[in-house]
């Protein structure tokens, strides 16, 4: 038969290991939760990154068409139609546009 002091010593060691294996646990749990956390903010950061590529590729569509390069071309570079005639409105002193014609 084991003598009391072994007992006791066997009880210790089993709750000191008890004991670990609940640390380590913890340990573990806490090193989950940030890990969650990460992966949380990285499927935010994917989702928002998504969403700025379909706007960038919904501008480049728009900067690509016919229609917007004719209009910049006329309105940014002063460019006009083989055969059209570029019409400029004179402002009189005021700021206003004169009715006139040159």
């Amino acid at each position: 038969m084991k003598s009391r002091k072994q007992r006791k010593m066997n009880f210790s060691f089993m709750w000191a290991f008890i004991g670990l294996i609940a640390i380590t646990f913890a340990i573990r749990q806490v090193e989950v939760i940030r890990i969650r956390n990460r992966l949380m903010q990285l499927e935010s950061e994917i989702e928002y990154y998504m969403m700025l590529n379909s706007a960038l590729e919904e501008q480049i569509e728009t900067l690509q068409s016919d229609e917007y390069i004719e209009k910049t071309a006329r309105e940014k570079l002063g460019l006009v139609m083989p055969g059209e005639v570029q019409y400029i409105p004179i402002k009189d002193g005021n700021g206003r546009y004169d009715g006139t014609t040159p």
